[in-house]
């Protein structure tokens, strides 16, 4: 096998590529086996656990929303809402 990385297969990718390092993709296992796919090889899946272990994919809180954004889209619908009721 050649590659970057000794466990990935050179066939049989469909064009997938490592998240971690964008190498092609690891085939898919035969069954009854296992396979690091997506990943390339068992070492960028560890890298990837590891960065969300670290919270380096988090998703960012969002503040609570601010009273004056509802009062100003409530006041809106409030206006769409007459302004349908005079074009009858």
């Amino acid at each position: 096998m050649t590659g970057k990385h000794p466990e990935t297969p050179n066939a049989g990718t469909g064009g997938l590529k490592c998240p971690t390092c964008g190498a092609p993709a690891a085939a898919p296992a035969s069954p009854g086996q296992r396979s690091p796919r997506p990943f390339c090889s068992s070492r960028c899946a560890d890298v990837d656990l590891g960065r969300w272990f670290q919270g380096q994919y988090a998703i960012p809180a969002v503040e609570a929303a601010d009273d004056t954004i509802i009062d100003a889209m409530a006041a809106e619908l409030e206006a769409r809402a007459k302004r349908g009721e005079d074009t009858e």
